[in-house]
């Protein structure tokens, strides 16, 4: 009986995996519109709205409104301080 009641909760914990595993594999969009992107950035299926920050290692970006063509008129992540936003401090 306990022989048995192993078994059942090693496959439980197997499939338990195998779904977290497969649900990482699937690259949902964000719920934001093309037409809205302008007003957000995007990183790691997160949105993330104007003036945000982010550390990634030491280094820390901000979400900034969109400049032009050069920014594909989308909101981009930058490194660099700017006037009105400034960077998170990441150690």
């Amino acid at each position: 009986m306990r022989a048995i009641l192993i078994v059942v909760v090693l496959a439980a914990l197997a499939a338990s995996a195998q779904a977290q595993q497969a649900a990482q594999l699937v690259d949902i969009p964000p719920p934001v519109s093309p037409a809205d992107m302008a007003n957000y950035c995007v990183f790691a299926n997160r949105v993330y709205s104007l003036g945000s920050g982010l550390c990634l290692g030491r280094t820390g970006y901000i979400c900034m409104p969109p400049t032009g063509p050069t920014t594909g008129n989308r909101a981009y992540w930058a490194s660099k301080d700017d006037q009105t936003f400034t960077r998170p401090l990441c150690n």
